[in-house]
């Protein structure tokens, strides 16, 4: 390949190449004609000229060279003259004969380098041309892909779109499928409530007609044994037969006052943002999320109605259920009132108890991981393993200690004051923002909890396991605390070096939203016996 032809292609090659560099393939699409028409104009001038060189070549050489063509049995005629010259030593003859060969090849040359131009150029128009056009073609196909990708993108969330509504339709489907076991429920109420009012006319009548009257008005306390063998499986087997299942999130909690308020305050968030946003964060409000959303968890409703339905009905001691295998793990309850109750032996896990008040109950012995207290209020209760001296028939005390199973159980933000955990399994628990008021921590296994932002007032730890806890945040009372808790600890399971303590005042302790919410600044000072506040941080993975 000549150098003119590739400098040709070259140039070509670079004018191509900027165009789409600067311009863009819209220009090219948008300018297809013009360019299409350069290329055409330009093929046409070159093909043109060498139509021009062909028929005007004689006139051409003959002005330029003197001869019209020069063909090789031409060219040697002056050679033999110039021979005969230098032989007849005659310096005109040769030199005239020289002149006559110079001409002769300088014709012939530019008739074959004329010739190769054309040839080369109308060769680099249609390669450049060619080249060109498979450029386009390429850069075309690039965007056609392009838009597939895009097409292929939407068609794969409309996919996963159509897969979570084929969810949803399934949950729904199981949902459908345990309303039809509500009305089982309901009929247990009818049945729970005759028996008590049978047992409530029975104790007024041995007490006295004016006392009855008042004994019917005040009692709530139901023994379950006198709800009959029959009636006891019936309940048992409605809370077996109910089944978790994932059901829509409407976005409010008509039982919770905070929840209320918040969309309450939605109408002006607009103009009172700063004012939402210090409510928000002072009540934990969180973002609605998209509306017909299916909860983040598997829960049973039903088996959280028929738990309210026993409450309702007086029941409160459920340990007699729970030994023939009352089942209300997953149970979906929030802001309820659990208080008196007695759970020995219970089948609670992944129930959700958010926002309730839990006052005065034994919840020891029973199966709580992964359970949900989230923004309960919970006093003077007890999670701890149950011992002989609180064992409830027909649970018997000779068995020995019923542990208490609490791994995972999410405290996040809530009020505990004196509560007992002496013991319990507390594996991986959350009491994250939360308060606890003298919270009995004695024994337990506190191994991978987190009570980042948590409040403590008067905590016992001695003997507890805590290995990995986190107390990032946390707020504590007194100058001692990190070496007293290591040392009332489990030995080597925790590392007070891991811990800086900064001192906080007490008005930022009473900013704490669960704590202004629950207790009073005199109550706090005489809590923690005057001993001043620390926030802790945690400056050590918990690798080392």
């Amino acid at each position: 390949m000549s150098t003119g032809f590739m400098a040709l292609i070259f140039a070509f090659g670079i004018a191509a190449g900027f165009l789409i560099a600067f311009s863009g393939l819209g220009f090219l699409q948008d300018s297809g004609a013009i360019i299409l028409t350069v290329f055409l104009s330009a093929l046409f001038v070159v093909s043109l000229v060498g139509i021009a060189l062909v028929v005007m070549r004689r006139p051409l050489w003959r002005k330029l060279f003197g001869v019209a063509e020069s063909q090789m049995e031409m060219i040697a005629e002056p050679l033999l003259r110039v021979a005969e010259g230098v032989i007849a030593r005659d310096p005109g003859v040769a030199t005239a004969a020289a002149g006559d060969f110079a001409r002769m090849v300088l014709a012939r040359y530019a008739w074959i380098t004329a010739r190769r131009w054309l040839m080369v150029s109308l060769t680099a128009l249609i390669a450049a041309m060619a080249a060109l056009a498979g450029t386009a073609l390429l850069f075309k196909q690039n965007q056609l892909l392009e838009v597939q990708s895009a097409l292929l993108s939407e068609q794969n969330a409309r996919i996963q779109e159509q897969t979570g509504l084929l969810a949803q339709d399934v949950q729904l489907a199981e949902a459908a499928r345990n309303a039809a076991l509500a009305v089982e429920i309901t009929q247990i109420a009818a049945l729970v409530g005759e028996v008590a009012t049978a047992v409530r006319a029975e104790f007024g009548a041995a007490v006295g007609a004016a006392a009855g009257d008042q004994v019917t008005m005040m009692f709530n306390a139901l023994d379950p044994t006198e709800l009959g063998q029959g009636l006891t499986l019936r309940i048992v087997s409605a809370s077996r037969a109910t089944r978790p299942y994932l059901f829509l999130d409407l976005g409010y909690r008509a039982e919770d006052i905070s929840d209320k308020t918040r969309v309450a305050m939605l109408r002006r968030r607009g103009d009172l943002g700063q004012t939402y946003a210090r409510l928000a964060e002072a009540n934990g409000w969180q973002e609605p999320g998209p509306q017909n959303q299916l909860v983040d968890r598997p829960a049973s409703p039903e088996r959280g109605q028929l738990l309210r339905v026993l409450i309702a009905g007086g029941i409160r001691n459920l340990a007699p259920l729970n030994f023939v295998g009352l089942d209300l793990s997953f149970a979906y309850m929030q802001n309820a009132d659990l208080s008196l109750m007695t759970a020995q032996g219970g089948l609670m896990s992944y129930a959700d108890f958010s926002g309730s008040h839990i006052i005065g109950s034994d919840l020891g012995g029973a199966w709580l991981e992964n359970v949900r207290f989230r923004g309960c209020r919970i006093e003077r209760t007890s999670f701890a393993d149950i011992t002989a001296d609180r064992v409830q028939p027909p649970f018997r005390p000779e068995e020995g200690t019923v542990p208490s199973f609490l791994a995972g159980a999410d405290f996040e933000a809530a009020a505990l004051i004196d509560v007992s955990f002496a013991e319990a399994d507390l594996l991986a628990a959350n009491f994250d923002g939360a308060l606890l008021v003298r919270p009995d921590f004695s024994g337990s296994i506190l191994g991978a909890a987190t009570l980042r932002g948590a409040v403590l007032l008067a905590p016992e730890f001695a003997g507890a396991t805590l290995k990995s806890v986190d107390l990032d945040g946390a707020v504590v009372f007194g100058t001692d605390f990190l070496p007293e808790l290591m040392a009332a600890a489990e030995p080597d399971s925790f590392v007070a070096a891991r811990y800086v303590a900064a001192p906080v005042t007490l008005a930022e302790v009473m900013a704490l939203p669960v704590v202004d919410l629950t207790l009073t600044e005199d109550e706090v000072v005489a809590i923690s016996g005057g001993a001043p506040a620390f926030r802790l941080q945690r400056i050590q993975p918990f690798e080392n």
